[in-house]
C-alpha cells in the first residue's frame, strides 16, 4: 500500500511541478509567503532541488530493489515502475528548476 502512494505521489509531482512553476515564472507567489516575487523564487528553486535529489535517490534504490529482488514478479514490475517514476519526477524538478529566473546576484 505505501508502494501506491509513493508512485501516486510521484505520478503528481510530475503533473504538477511544470504547471506551478509556469504560474511562478508569471509572477505568482504564494498568499501566505511573507517576502518579495524573488525571495519565493529562490525559495521555490531550493524546494525543486530537494525534490529532485530525493527523486534521483527513490528512482535509484526502486531501480536497484527491483532488479536485485528475486521474490515474486510482480512486485518487481512495481518497484521498477516506481523507479523510473520518481526518476522522471527528479528530472522535471531539475529541468523546471533551470527554466525558472536564476537567482538575484547579492
Amino acid at each position: 500500500m505505501l508502494e501506491l502512494i509513493a508512485l501516486l505521489a510521484a505520478l503528481a509531482i510530475c503533473i504538477w511541478t511544470p504547471i506551478e512553476a509556469r504560474k511562478v515564472r508569471a509572477g505568482w507567489m504564494r498568499k501566505n509567503f511573507k517576502g518579495s516575487h524573488a525571495e519565493f523564487v529562490a525559495k521555490y528553486r531550493q524546494q525543486l532541488a530537494v525534490i529532485g535529489w530525493v527523486g534521483l535517490v527513490l528512482g535509484i534504490g526502486n531501480l536497484s530493489l527491483g532488479l536485485l529482488g528475486m521474490e515474486d514478479m510482480a512486485r518487481q514490475v512495481v518497484k521498477l515502475l516506481a523507479g523510473v517514476i520518481w526518476l522522471a519526477a527528479s528530472g522535471i524538478s531539475f529541468l523546471t528548476r533551470r527554466r525558472l529566473p536564476p537567482p538575484a546576484a547579492a
